[in-house]
């Protein structure tokens, strides 16, 4: 038995995908951010500023060098605890800052730089620096995603380390920049 679409509803769904066809072609590529992140940082330089042994920063999106992520040597990806750095758009840069994530401004680092968090994600820092934007994200927290739930003061103590880890890494990007 052959089951046909309503013709309204065959009609609709190539109107639409008409529409979303033209709205892509009309815009263009998106910008994307350039630069290697993972020339930013040693691994002796993340280990240092983690306190546990990472291996060298790996691209953590295939074919887009300016991701990056250095882990803990020798633990899954799940309960290790990392470091990420990404290059961003002055566009990317910019959105978040006034959006409902933003926590506020970071005095110190750069010519701009704010904090964000992001439920579930935690505290990222997004830094500028001339004409050059990035943004640190950490992981700096024993057995990471995998831990079992902490107590409001547990999680105060480590959304501060997130934050003490991430100024550090920031400051030592900044150095190469």
């Amino acid at each position: 038995m052959q089951h046909r679409l309503p013709s309204w509803l065959a009609a609709g769904s190539m109107g639409i995908g008409a529409a979303v066809g033209l709205c892509a072609t009309g815009m263009g590529a998106i910008p994307e951010a350039s630069g290697d992140a993972c020339k930013l940082l040693t691994a002796a330089q993340v280990s240092n500023v983690l306190g546990v042994q990472v291996d060298e920063g790996a691209y953590s999106l295939p074919g887009h060098p300016q991701f990056c992520v250095w882990r803990e040597h020798g633990k899954s990806e799940m309960t290790a605890q990392n470091v990420q750095v990404n290059f961003l758009t002055s566009r990317q840069y910019e959105a978040p800052k006034t959006g409902p994530f933003a926590t506020g401004s970071e005095s110190a680092l750069g010519n701009d730089a704010y904090w964000a968090n992001t439920p579930g994600f935690g505290f990222t820092l997004s830094v500028k620096q001339g004409s050059t934007y990035f943004r640190v994200q950490s992981r700096p927290i024993p057995e990471g995603m995998a831990r079992k739930s902490d107590t409001p003061a547990d999680k105060a103590k480590w959304d501060e380390k997130e934050k003490t880890v991430e100024r550090a890494i920031a400051l030592e990007v900044l150095k190469k920049l």
